[in-house]
């Protein structure tokens, strides 16, 4: 039989990709944290007090009802560079259920209801709240979106693992194996620290 040249250089093409090296930017990167929908509740008008403490309202003494959280973590790209300087914007109801900011009588008056971290050189953040409540069709979460600049990179939510609601919540259910990109698990806060307890998500930025 006669040699095939086509076929011949269609192998070596073949056995010399076989060869290259996996780039590994592409090998080590980080699944993408979901997007997952902005929701009815963002604010309509933002507060006066918008810094990264949501359990204490500027010129109120009072302290928000609930259980007092603190959520840290890291906010990177794919290939883990820090994303320093970024904004990151928190929003989410009061120990009422009700949300802040959107037009509704405030539940909570005590509770700021929206908030703003930045992140430092390491691209990490740090905000306090409440322990979200679950209500009517939806369990415990707390909404956030991280913003460069004027630019908004993603909109997604975060959830708190074994919430007897998560099971019942259809966006959540909606994410199936990638629940696990937005839940974090909580435990209790170290002595001192004027928390209840703390909760740690690392977000990635596609």
């Amino acid at each position: 039989m006669k040699p095939d040249p086509s076929r011949r250089r269609a192998l070596a093409y073949l056995g010399a990709s076989l060869l290259l090296p996996v780039t590994p930017a592409l090998a080590d990167e980080r699944p993408p944290t979901p997007r997952m929908t902005e929701g009815p509740f963002y604010p309509r008008s933002f507060p006066k007090d918008i810094d990264a403490d949501l359990t204490r309202v500027a010129g109120r003494t009072a302290v928000a009802r609930g259980t007092i959280l603190d959520v840290t973590g890291r906010i990177v790209d794919r290939t883990g560079k820090p994303l320093s300087g970024s904004k990151l914007e928190v929003w989410q109801c009061d120990e009422t259920g009700t949300y802040h900011h959107v037009g509704y009588d405030v539940g909570d008056p005590g509770f700021q209801g929206f908030g703003v971290a930045t992140t430092d050189a390491d691209g990490r953040y740090r905000f306090r709240t409440i322990k979200p409540v679950p209500y009517s069709g939806r369990t415990s979460h707390i909404h956030f979106l991280v913003r460069e600049g004027d630019r908004s990179r993603l909109v997604s939510q975060m959830f708190i693992e074994g919430e007897p609601g998560n099971a019942r919540d259809g966006l959540y259910r909606y994410l199936g194996a990638e629940s696990r990109l937005v839940t974090m698990k909580l435990s209790d806060a170290p002595a001192g620290s004027g928390a209840k307890l703390a909760g740690a998500l690392d977000i990635v930025v596609a």
